[in-house]
C-alpha cells in the first residue's frame, strides 16, 4: 500500500484526556501528589509523557484537573439530589426544608465518596500534608462559600444554632462526612456484630443515617428538631 493510500491515524482527544486523568487520578491516589511520577501515569495510561505535557502543561497542571473533574462530578451529583431545593426561596426560612435539605447533601455526599474511593485517597493525601498542593492549584472549588451562605442566612432566621459560627457550616458538613467513611475500616475487628459486617449494605445504610442524625443534630437549632 502506498503511503498516499495509507489511512491516517484519528485521535479523540477528549477521550485521550479522559484516559490519562483517570490514570493520574489512580496514581495520585495511591501515592499523593509529591510521590507521583509523570512517568509512572504515563505508563498506566498508554500515552507518552509528551503528550501529557501538551495537554496539562506539568504535574500540578494535570492534578488541577483531577481535583476539578472530581468537584464538578461532585456538583452535578447534588444538584440532581437536591432538585428545587437548592433554588427554593424559602430554604433558609423552612425549616423542615432546611433539614430535608442537610439531610439529602449529607446523604448525597456519603454516597458519592463511597463510590469513589479514589477522592477519600487523595483528599486524605491531601490532609496528611496540610492541604499545601490543593492550596497551590488554579481551580477554586467553590463548595465553602456557596454553603457559608446559605448558613449566615439560615442563622438570621433562627434555624442554626444561636452558638455556631457559619463559617464552620461547611466545613462540619464536608468533613465529618469524609473522615467518617474513612475510619469506619479501622472498626472492622471491634467485636460488636453490626461493625463486624461492616461491608455489607445494611451496615453502609445504618452508617450513613447515623452521620446524617450527628451532623443535623449538631447544626440545627435544638428546638427545631
Amino acid at each position: 500500500m502506498s503511503q498516499q493510500s495509507r489511512p491516517k491515524k484519528t485521535y479523540d482527544a477528549a477521550r485521550t484526556k479522559e484516559i490519562i486523568l483517570d490514570a493520574a487520578e489512580e496514581i495520585f491516589a495511591e501515592l499523593g501528589f509529591s510521590a507521583a511520577r509523570i512517568d509512572a501515569i504515563a505508563q498506566a495510561s498508554g500515552y507518552n509523557k509528551s503528550l501529557i505535557y501538551q495537554y496539562f502543561q506539568d504535574k500540578l497542571g494535570l492534578y488541577t484537573e483531577v481535583v476539578k473533574r472530581a468537584d464538578q462530578l461532585g456538583d452535578r451529583m447534588l444538584a440532581e439530589m437536591t432538585g428545587e431545593l437548592m433554588i427554593d426561596e424559602a430554604l433558609t426560612e423552612d425549616a423542615n426544608k432546611f433539614r430535608l435539605f442537610l439531610e439529602t447533601i449529607i446523604r448525597g455526599s456519603y454516597e458519592f465518596l463511597l463510590g469513589h474511593p479514589r477522592f477519600l485517597k487523595i483528599y486524605a493525601w491531601e490532609a496528611a500534608e496540610s492541604w499545601k498542593t490543593w492550596n497551590q492549584i488554579a481551580y477554586r472549588p467553590d463548595d465553602i462559600t456557596v454553603f457559608y451562605e446559605l448558613a449566615k442566612k439560615a442563622k438570621s432566621n433562627g434555624l442554626l444554632r444561636a452558638d455556631l459560627d457559619p463559617y464552620f457550616f461547611p466545613i462540619l458538613l464536608m468533613y465529618n462526612v469524609l473522615f467518617s467513611i474513612q475510619s469506619f475500616s479501622r472498626f472492622k475487628g471491634a467485636p460488636d456484630v453490626a461493625v463486624q459486617a461492616a461491608d455489607s449494605a445494611q451496615w453502609v445504610v445504618h452508617a450513613r443515617e447515623q452521620v446524617v442524625k450527628f451532623i443535623v443534630s449538631g447544626v440545627m437549632e435544638p428546638s427545631l428538631l
